[in-house]
């Protein structure tokens, strides 16, 4: 989860700490471009093809580690 939230960090300035219960959407309020752009960077580090179906199941970062664990080369 830890390579995930410093990609995350690459596009947000979050208030409070990134954790596993922080909301990609509502918390982190990254624009539609910026998960584009974050879910390149997660295929070039992870392997991992991201849709806009899997934010919309993974709607935390918790939630989205363990889906991009799961589906890892």
């Amino acid at each position: 989860m830890e390579k995930i939230i410093n990609i995350l960090l690459e596009y947000v300035e979050p208030d409070e700490p990134i954790t596993a219960e922080t909301s990609i959407k509502y918390d982190l309020g990254m624009s539609s471009f910026d998960l584009v752009c974050f879910g390149d960077d997660i295929f070039d580090e992870f392997g991992v093809r991201l849709t806009p179906s899997n934010f919309k199941d993974c709607d935390t970062v918790g939630r989205l580690a363990a889906f991009v664990e799961n589906n890892a080369d």
